[in-house]
């Protein structure tokens, strides 16, 4: 069975009860929520974009030791 973008194995789901089990995920969720007028799914998406944009780019602006 060819997996596409709706398809989500369990370890992807897992990772997802995992993130938003954290107080700060879940704020942040119902703010957006609030303020925006969007659906939660799409808050959880909006959440999970900043959090994938803020860890690819952790290392910018490093100094490496030598």
């Amino acid at each position: 069975m060819a997996r596409n973008s709706t398809t989500k194995t369990g370890l992807e789901n897992r990772t997802r009860e995992k993130i938003f089990s954290s107080p700060v995920a879940l704020a942040f969720v119902r703010t957006v929520v609030a303020l925006r007028g969007i659906s939660e799914t799409e808050a959880r998406q909006i959440y999970l974009d900043y959090i994938n944009r803020s860890r690819s780019a952790g290392n910018r602006g490093r100094r490496v030791m030598t």
